[in-house]
Formats: structure tokens, C-alpha cells, sequence
């Protein structure tokens, strides 16, 4: 199979490569497109890129807007790799804020940051689901104990609690890239299986009941 040929370059934040990367832009796809006149329109783009470093496919979702020869996008979106977690709507503001601060961490490469972040959130998490007493260890057993957090969960927020401890009091352990971006899946399966999955099945069980 021979590889699409490229339209143009552009900067983009491609996941893999975990920085700001040169782009090559492969498709582009627009809808919705409506002309205030012949020299001005806007719309919504689906863009199919890769990544020149790493060759890794990026799709992205954007409005434009074209003003003669002025040319702009608002609302970029990225499709894939999926990089937000779909539980967030259904967490609270304390466990949504060191997420969303965990994974700017992650892009700046301040990978201590990120775990201490990862570490807040699983704080926060405690202290929403009714555990705000004792250090972090005693707070993630006591949600062991009242089955919130099944033994799984319970080994992989202990996990995260020890590596953001290395990220704020050691000198000696070293935070690596892998470390961080084990510490954001393990926090994103947490949060999807405590404000999505624990939800979604609780309906699951009252509709049955109702047939």
C-alpha cells in the first residue's frame, strides 16, 4: 500500500511523541460550510494528519472560519488517539481539576508534576466518596474495606499514591515518562470505573428489575 501524499505541514500535539510536533495534514474533510459572501465562510473540518517524527495517524475536529485571504480555527478537537476521559462529566470539580492538570503536566514533560497531580486527584476521590480522615493510605483502605474500591482498584490507586510520593519527596527514584503515563491511565481506569462503569451498571440493574 503506498503512502498518502501529504497537502502541507502544521504543528500539532501528537500523544505518542508527547510533544509538539511537525504534522503532515493527508485528508481534510469539511461540512457544515455556509458563505456570508464569496469572500467569507466558515465551517467544520475533520483533518487526517501524521505525525513526521513518529508516522502515528492524528484525527482532529475544527471550526474555520475564511475572511478573503485570512484564514483561522476555533474549538480544536482531537478524535484520535482519544485523550480525555469520558467519566470526567460525571466527576466532581475536585477529582476533574488535578486530572485535567495532570495531563498539562504531562505535556509540558514535568513528569514529577504529573504524578503529584495523579496523586491529588486520588486524594480527592477519598475525600468524595466520604473518606477525608487518616493520611492517604489509611483513606484508600478504608474504601477497600466498604468494597468502593474493589482489591484491583485498591492495588492500582495504592500504586499511584506511592509513585507521587516519589515525585514530591524523593531525590533518589526518578519520575520517567513511562511513569507519568502510567499514573494517567491508572487515574482515567479509577475515575471511568468509580463516576462511569459503577453508574452505568447501577441503571443496568434497575431497568432489568422493571422487565
Amino acid at each position: 500500500m503506498t503512502d498518502s501524499k501529504i497537502q502541507y505541514k502544521t504543528p500539532n500535539y501528537c500523544p505518542t511523541c508527547n510533544s509538539i510536533v511537525e504534522t503532515g495534514v493527508i485528508f481534510t474533510y469539511t461540512y457544515n460550510v455556509t458563505y456570508t459572501d464569496e469572500l467569507q465562510n466558515e465551517g467544520t473540518a475533520i483533518i487526517l494528519s501524521k505525525c513526521l517524527n513518529c508516522e502515528r495517524p492524528i484525527l482532529t475536529e475544527e471550526q474555520f472560519q475564511n475572511i478573503e485571504e485570512h484564514s483561522w480555527s476555533n474549538d480544536k478537537i482531537q478524535l484520535y488517539p482519544i485523550s480525555d476521559n469520558v467519566a470526567l462529566k460525571n466527576a466532581p470539580a475536585i477529582v476533574i481539576n488535578p486530572y485535567k492538570e495532570a495531563i498539562k503536566c504531562y505535556r509540558a514533560q514535568a513528569y514529577d508534576a504529573c504524578v503529584i497531580m495523579c496523586r491529588k486527584g486520588i486524594e480527592a476521590i477519598c475525600v468524595d466518596k466520604g473518606e477525608a480522615k487518616g493520611n492517604l493510605a489509611e483513606k484508600l483502605k478504608k474504601l477497600n474495606d466498604n468494597k468502593i474500591l474493589e482489591d484491583t482498584f485498591y492495588s492500582w490507586a495504592n500504586e499511584l499514591r506511592l509513585i507521587g510520593n516519589d515525585g514530591a519527596h524523593s531525590h533518589v527514584q526518578i519520575v520517567t515518562q513511562q511513569d507519568a503515563k502510567d499514573s494517567i491511565d491508572f487515574f482515567d481506569a479509577l475515575t471511568t470505573y468509580l463516576y462511569h462503569l459503577v453508574d452505568q451498571y447501577d441503571k443496568l440493574k434497575k431497568r432489568r428489575t422493571t422487565i
